[in-house]
């Protein structure tokens, strides 16, 4: 209130801090602790002063910015020897965190022990909880299972006793990591679902102190499975998480940008589709186009401009890369998302999805598979791949030279997977995968002939021939349409083969 005291205030707002701290609202949380922090400038009402730091020190790393959390951090510690025993518990929790994010796990479990010690001293049951749970997962990082899983069942046993819903969810969360890490699948799924319905129904978005891209890699899980799918979305949102590789098979991580160029060109803002109707805005869009045809990361600037301005000099070719690229940037309206770095453009994974990307890396990790031996993952992958294309780079937009070489590898890729797909379902004598493999290649791409020869192969061998020559007057009648040709020998001998055997008395349909 405006007639409180300034101790009132200072007061409300550490109150602010430590509440938002606890239910994982990191942005609200900064925001009091910076207000706090000045509050206690002004009004000379250091009471609070130090544990400000702490809590925007959590904020910060939670929503993982190493290099604020670093700040407060140093902040803090210029005034280390002034703390409360409780302010001091927070300043080695906060040394913890810093250590554990930055991988130096060792520092982290020696912090973490000072900072329990402390905890126990003063009594406090949810400072306790959080310096086990800081110990368990810095002992875990190191190897130590066994102690780790002890701390965690003392951190759980007491948020139980005490009844703080917010500890139950951390261990619960912390126990389900655990039992994927050493693949105890099972108990993990039933202790991730526990946690995420607890976190949903209390709104908690935080687990205090972890490693981000460790707590990426459960949620991951948890959006694979259709878990509690948009608590998660909002939790990741919250804390800015990405794993160490982006998940580009997941569609629903909730990208801040994704952008989809195979079929059409679209792009969608925090979910929602973005709308550009104004002429002005085709340039930097067509920068954006040329970026993803380029491959999208250390794309040089002269590509661009040769590209988009191939008839301008070096300084107006310079002067309107630039222009283009601040417009784009209010048009994306996420600044981090395209990196520019000397005379190269990037667009950053960590805040992009592309359909192109997405594609590629499916099938890559899809030939990886195959060559271990992993055939069934790897016909997953394909298949999540040619559900990703849906249709030539850029749709139906006019093929610009820039853009050919991308489509055509791209379309090779996709002609090469269904191939092999429908090839696998067919030697497994999975007929009718196999059709439905053709028929996902034909609604993409009507000109490939080969799908057509594979479709009637397949009705052939089913002893369906009246599909099959339906399938070849249909493949006769889209080549002459739209290139003006007949179909290829190949296409003509299935077709013989057909009459042939009808002449001969076969029946036309086995079904």
């Amino acid at each position: 209130p405006p007639r409180a005291s300034p101790f009132a205030k200072v007061m409300t707002k550490m109150a602010e801090a430590m509440h938002y701290s606890m239910v994982g609202l990191n942005r609200e949380c900064l925001k009091a602790a910076q207000t706090g922090l000045e509050l206690s400038r002004r009004s000379g009402v250091y009471f609070c002063y130090h544990a400000f730091f702490a809590f925007a020190g959590f904020a910060a790393l939670q929503m993982n910015d190493l290099q604020a959390g670093r700040s407060f951090l140093k902040q803090m510690a210029s005034f280390e020897g002034n703390f409360k025993p409780f302010v001091t518990t927070y300043f080695y929790l906060l040394e913890a965190n810093e250590a554990l994010v930055s991988g130096n796990v060792q520092q982290a479990s020696l912090h973490a022990d000072l900072a329990l010690k402390i905890a126990l001293n003063v009594g406090s049951p949810g400072l306790t909880i959080r310096c086990h749970l800081v110990k368990a997962r810095a002992l875990d990082e190191i190897g130590c299972r066994p102690e780790a899983i002890k701390h965690l069942k003392q951190a759980a046993a007491l948020s139980r006793r005490m009844k703080i819903e917010f500890g139950e969810f951390c261990c619960l969360f912390t126990k389900a990591q655990f039992d994927f890490d050493r693949g105890e699948e099972k108990a993990g799924w039933i202790t991730l679902r526990k946690a995420l319905s607890l976190g949903k129904e209390r709104g908690l978005m935080g687990i205090f102190i972890d490693r981000p891209a460790t707590t990426a890699r459960v949620c991951m899980k948890a959006l694979e499975a259709g878990i509690e799918v948009d608590y998660v979305r909002e939790l990741i949102r919250e804390r800015r998480l990405m794993p160490d590789q982006p998940p580009w098979h997941l569609e629903n991580w909730p990208w801040p940008l994704k952008i989809f160029t195979l079929g059409r060109f679209t792009i969608l803002k925090d979910g929602k589709i973005v709308r550009f109707a104004k002429k002005a805005q085709q340039k930097p869009l067509g920068m954006l186009k040329a970026l993803i045809a380029f491959g999208g990361r250390e794309v040089g600037e002269d590509r661009i401009t040769d590209a988009l301005w191939p008839e301008a000099d070096g300084d107006l070719a310079h002067q309107s890369f630039a222009t283009n690229l601040h417009r784009l940037r209010q048009l994306l309206a996420h600044e981090k998302a395209i990196q520019r770095q000397e005379n190269s453009l990037t667009l950053d994974d960590r805040y992009c999805w592309v359909d192109v990307w997405a594609f590629e890396h499916l099938l890559e990790q899809a030939d990886a598979e195959w060559k271990a031996g992993q055939i069934d993952n790897a016909v997953g992958l394909m298949e999540k791949a040619i559900a990703v294309y849906k249709g030539p780079f850029l749709g139906e937009e006019i093929e610009q030279p820039w853009t050919m070489s991308m489509s055509e590898r791209l379309r090779s890729m996709f002609l090469r997977s269904v191939r092999k797909l429908a090839l696998y379902w067919q030697q497994s004598g999975q007929l009718e995968k196999t059709l439905e493999c053709y028929q996902r290649g034909l609604e993409v791409d009507r000109l490939a002939e080969e799908f057509y020869q594979g479709f009637m192969t397949c009705y052939q061998q089913l002893g369906r021939r009246a599909e099959a020559l339906s399938v070849y007057n249909r493949c006769k009648k889209t080549l002459s349409a739209a290139l003006g040709i007949e179909p290829s020998a190949k296409t003509e001998a299935i077709y013989r083969s057909l009459i042939t055997n009808r002449r001969n008395g076969e029946p036309g349909n086995g079904r």
